[in-house]
């Protein structure tokens, strides 16, 4: 696999030189007959616009496509040439939504897939008539040699990919793998999906120095926190840049919230999600209504309906509108089922306010929501 990398041998050619961190996912496919079928292009070209929209989804990106006699493999890359905090969960993430993909097209067999970090040589290359971009180093060799290791199906991850992603993915460890100039076996796990992990209440921080300086901010967030003990509902908005120390601020501001008898529910936006609906309410939704993912479905429902008659009795019949918040399959009766997209949004508000007005009535509520530059539209409305 390391001739796709390789530079063009022409004296006009470019070496790469960028180094930055970096995940590379090497995958292989078999199933389209390229000699015998008429249609194999067809495939093919239904099978890669998957991938890529896959990968544009995460913002990942496809290197190279390799169909040949020995196999057809495809590389791509997180972190480059766009970086992200948070490569190693894309980059899993796309390879699941890869392998389901793999197998519905009935035309595929199950793909071996292989995902490798750390820093790599990046950037185009080529000669004058034709270049390419590309990463290279000693990871990328080792997501191809993952790949060729995987089974039918597999998903394989190197020993830092697994600790950067592992409160959000389960594994399985598999044994170690010997690689060419290395003293050591590489630690190998295989993905076996998400982590499904039961929303809780906003646990207050714990730092091990005070809160240094802000107390202009800190005193106008108590006097906001005392006018909501007093049933005015407020809203704070902390807006800075990067590194001045917002979560330090919003951590106080839990601190101050729990002293006085908040409960709190908490919610991150994230970059990949600003198309995924409600994303940063989700959590704070399965917290409030104490939702356990973990629980049979049936359950689930049943619980969820108890805390709505408890809550909102009067919006029982609503509760299929829940469904996407909640990320819980309810089937809609005789009433959801005739409603608009606009009523459901409506009625959907409308449940969540009774909720919460009943929840405020027993003790005062502080919600957060952060990283709000990437909220989703829905979320945001």
């Amino acid at each position: 696999m390391s001739a796709i990398f390789e530079r063009e041998q022409s004296g006009h050619g470019a070496f790469l030189t960028e180094l930055r961190p970096a995940v590379a996912l090497f995958l292989r496919f078999a199933g389209i007959e390229f000699d015998d079928d008429e249609r194999a292009g067809d495939k093919l070209t239904a099978f890669i616009g998957h991938i890529q929209t896959i990968l544009a989804r995460n913002e990942g990106a496809l290197l190279q496509l390799i169909v040949g006699d020995k196999g057809s493999y495809l590389c791509a890359a997180f972190g480059a040439p766009i970086a992200h905090e948070d490569d190693a969960r894309r980059s899993v993430r796309a390879a699941l939504e890869i392998q389901q993909i793999s197998l519905e097209l009935p035309f595929l067999h199950p793909v071996n897939i292989g995902i490798s970090q750390g820093i790599m040589r990046t950037g185009a290359y080529g000669g004058t008539t034709r270049g390419i971009y590309g990463v290279h180093g000693d990871e990328v060799n080792v997501a191809a040699r993952l790949m060729t290791t995987a089974g039918p199906g597999e998903i394989l991850v190197s020993g830092r990919v697994q600790k950067a992603v592992a409160d959000l993915f389960s594994f399985e460890p598999r044994p170690p793998l010997l690689l060419k100039g290395k003293a050591e076996p590489m630690l190998v796990f295989a993905v076996t999906g998400k982590r499904h992990q039961r929303a809780i209440r906003l646990e207050e921080p714990h730092y091990a120095s005070p809160m240094i300086g802000r107390s202009a901010e800190l005193a106008l967030i108590g006097e906001k926190l005392e006018l909501a003990l007093q049933n005015q509902g407020q809203v704070i908005g902390v807006t800075a840049d990067a590194g001045m120390g917002k979560s330090r601020l919003v951590a106080e501001v839990i601190r101050l919230a729990r002293k006085r008898g908040f409960t709190g529910y908490g919610g991150a936006c994230e970059s990949s999600g600003t198309n995924t609906p409600y994303l940063v309410w989700k959590g704070i939704w399965q917290a409030f209504f104490d939702v356990d993912p973990t629980a049979p479905i049936r359950r689930q429902i049943r619980n969820l309906e108890g805390e709505i008659e408890d809550r909102a009795p009067a919006r029982v019949d609503a509760i299929p509108v829940l469904s996407p918040l909640l990320d819980l399959p309810i089937e809609d009766n005789d009433f959801t089922s005739t409603l608009e997209a606009k009523d459901r949004r409506n009625v959907l508000t409308a449940i969540l306010e009774e909720c919460l007005k009943s929840a405020a009535a027993e003790a005062p509520l502080l919600v957060v929501l952060e990283d709000l530059h990437w909220i989703d539209a829905l979320s945001n409305e």
